[in-house]
């Protein structure tokens, strides 16, 4: 049975753009077995005339050129003679070329202008010429958005005398040099056709490289065994920085999302739908549903200063709203009846129905969709339309879009208090973590900025990335802040601890691309002998400086043997030396300060979840971006203390510090 043949992964070739890396698919092999001989043609589509032949036939390190020109239609047939002629010359001639023109080419050829008969070894090389694209294809993925051949040379540093090189700009050429008979315009054409081969071979040798030796390359990997390009050495210092990074990890593990192009056109475009119903015009039942009496009013409005109350009324007042009543079995959506007698004033002869009664005019849901809706939003991701849907699929409520909006929006500002108090809190703590991401803001990057003392959680938005507000923000802190190595961070009035795990996965990175540097692998393991005792201690004892300032010692020789003494011109062993030179203050903080972490992980665990909202969101308003941050804030803090976002949500308080698991269901 034939080999079924390998998929196209689509997933690849955007892992093999995003990593800038060769991927290879399996073992492919690309057999040369004999001398190669590169094709590339140059016709008319639209007369079916093949006026160029070029060929470039490598011997070694060496290569030849030929260029067969057709002045007309009646010399094609010369040219392909000639061709025949060339490859006979050729011992064991292997012919390559790149696309299906060619192979048209050669059909086309020896139909037309006879046989190879007379040739044993062209017809040979012809019979077995190699297409390059099929053996390209669902095989190895390189970084480029299509596997043409331009593209790809490009990449291995092939370049064009023409501006914009292309098959079209050659028959445009072509058309010229008919109607005017210019020599350059022959000229231009034939090297073009010769760039055109000289690429094929670039990219024939890469291809060979890469499959057959991908060592060599740095940017070449097999998908199915990755390759491990370093020395023994490199290899077991990458990998014990590898367990020191990971060990900043024991609560959570780094996952990688996969998501759908944006821009595809969704296949319900072209079916009508019924507009959303606003929520005030949906009826509700006219009876039933749980009944609440409320207390009338006892002063007009009107006649505050009077002494006299209100006198009570034989006429109701009623308002129905839809809620949802959470229980400790779950939820259900109930039907809430307000009433309550109005009341007479003796004066104006108004009559006034209770106070809660006109507090819930124009409202149709209760407090428990505006709950509903926050959850699905902030904790579970959920986009509005899908909450929407959920919404309607689950409680047989219909809410609009923009209606489940405004509950988000509502349910922020009554927690206005909370983010005040998380804030307070986050400054009263010894260590705060600090980090920031993107965020587009109506197609304009806009910066979102986390604060936790990993029990505390604040955003804050702006629209650059300066850091001037966390300046103001913390003139008065006298903790220690834990930061990356953003150089807005470095100019912050207070102690400074750099974040370790990004040091060691920079040290990481480089020593996988360069892994034939000695000088630099000496340097790695200077760093690594002088940090993983460091972590062993941390892991065993914890963050006292009982136990991690006996460490100040080995840090102070290894500045001394490592950095200031060491003469280098390593460009990389350099620029590490400089990275320990100007954080040296702010680099062992954690070794004689409680309670301050030698890693950043509680400031990249807090806001991972935008990041991941902000692909499914695409993009957010100021507005809606603000009362966002500040639920994530909630909800963040409530999973770094174990507790319930949904409950603390329906406590109605707004501590998180106070509120207790117990609270849940208990309502304003």
């Amino acid at each position: 049975m034939r080999d079924k043949r390998e998929k196209y992964h689509h997933s690849l070739k955007a892992l093999a753009i995003r990593e800038q890396k060769i991927h290879i698919v399996g073992s492919p092999e690309l057999k040369l077995e004999g001398t190669p001989v590169y094709l590339d043609v140059e016709g008319l589509p639209d007369r079916d005339f093949y006026y160029l032949i070029g060929l470039r036939i490598c011997h070694g390190d060496s290569a030849v050129q030929h260029s067969l020109w057709a002045d007309t239609v009646a010399d094609e047939g010369k040219i392909w003679r000639e061709f025949l002629a060339i490859l006979e010359t050729v011992e064991k001639p292997v012919l390559i070329h790149y696309g299906s023109y060619e192979t048209t080419f050669l059909k086309t050829m020896k139909e037309r202008h006879g046989k190879t008969r007379d040739e044993p070894g062209a017809a040979k090389a012809i019979g077995s010429a190699i297409n390059l694209v099929s053996f390209i294809y669902a095989r190895v993925y390189f970084p480029s958005y299509s596997n043409g051949l331009k593209e790809i040379a490009g990449q291995f540093g092939c370049k064009w005398s023409e501006a914009k090189p292309s098959g079209t700009t050659a028959i445009i050429l072509r058309h010229s040099w008919e109607q005017l008979e210019v020599e350059s315009e022959k000229r231009r054409l034939i090297d073009y056709n010769f760039e055109d081969c000289a690429a094929l071979e670039s990219v024939s040798s890469a291809l060979s490289l890469s499959v057959q030796k991908p060592d060599i390359l740095s940017d070449a990997d097999f998908v199915d065994v990755p390759k491990t390009p370093s020395t023994d050495r490199g290899k077991e210092l990458y990998q014990c920085l590898n367990s020191v990074r990971k060990s900043a990890q024991l609560t959570y593990a780094n996952k990688k999302i996969s998501l759908q192009p944006v821009g595809n056109q969704n296949p319900n475009d072209g079916i009508k739908k019924s507009p959303e119903k606003p929520a005030y015009l949906q009826r509700l039942p006219s009876h039933g549903g749980r009944i609440i009496r409320v207390a009338r009013k006892r002063k007009c409005p009107y006649h505050q200063d009077h002494p006299s109350f209100l006198q009570e009324s034989k006429r109701e007042a009623e308002h129905a709203l839809l809620d949802i009543a959470y229980t400790k079995r779950g939820c259900k959506k109930v039907l809430v009846r307000y009433t309550g007698r109005k009341a007479l004033c003796p004066h104006c002869h108004a009559r006034h129905s209770p106070l809660a009664i006109q507090r819930l005019r124009g409202q149709i849901f209760g407090m428990g969709f505006h709950v509903w809706a926050a959850y699905l939003r902030i904790a579970l991701r959920l986009s509005v339309r899908l909450i929407s849907k959920a919404t309607r699929d689950l409680l047989h409520a219909n809410i609009p879009s923009q209606t489940i909006l405004s509950f988000v929006e509502q349910t922020s500002k009554d927690h206005r208090q909370t983010e005040e108090a998380l804030l307070r809190a986050i400054l009263k703590s010894p260590s705060i973590h600090v980090d920031e991401t993107k965020l587009n803001i109506l197609g304009v990057q806009q910066y979102v900025w986390v604060l936790t003392d990993g029990i505390h959680v604040v955003f804050n938005l702006t629209p650059g990335r300066e850091a001037d507000f966390l300046h103001k923000l913390l003139a008065q802190y006298i903790g220690t802040v834990v930061s990356d190595f953003y150089g807005g961070y470095d100019a912050l009035p207070c102690r400074q601890q750099k974040c370790l795990v990004h040091l060691i996965r920079d040290l990481n990175d480089d020593l996988w691309k360069n892994p034939f540097d000695e000088e630099y692998e000496q340097f790695v393991a200077a760093v690594r002998d002088l940090i993983v005792p460091m972590i062993e201690d941390i892991q065993r004892y914890g963050l006292k400086p009982f136990h991690l300032k006996k460490h100040q010692r080995r840090v102070d020789r290894f500045y001394i043997r490592t950095i200031t003494a060491c003469e280098t011109t390593n460009e990389l062993t350099l620029k590490y030396k400089k990275r320990f030179e100007r954080y040296k203050d702010s680099m062992f903080t954690f070794l004689t300060h409680a309670d301050v972490s030698w890693n950043n992980n509680a400031a990249e665990r807090a806001i991972r979840h935008l990041a991941v909202q902000r692909k499914i969101s695409g993009a957010f308003t100021t507005t809606g971006a603000n009362h966002y941050l500040r639920l994530l804030a909630i909800a963040q803090t409530c999973r770094f203390q174990d507790k319930s976002f949904l409950g603390f949500l329906l406590s109605g308080l707004k501590n998180v510090d106070a509120y207790k698991e117990t609270q849940r269901g208990h309502r304003r």
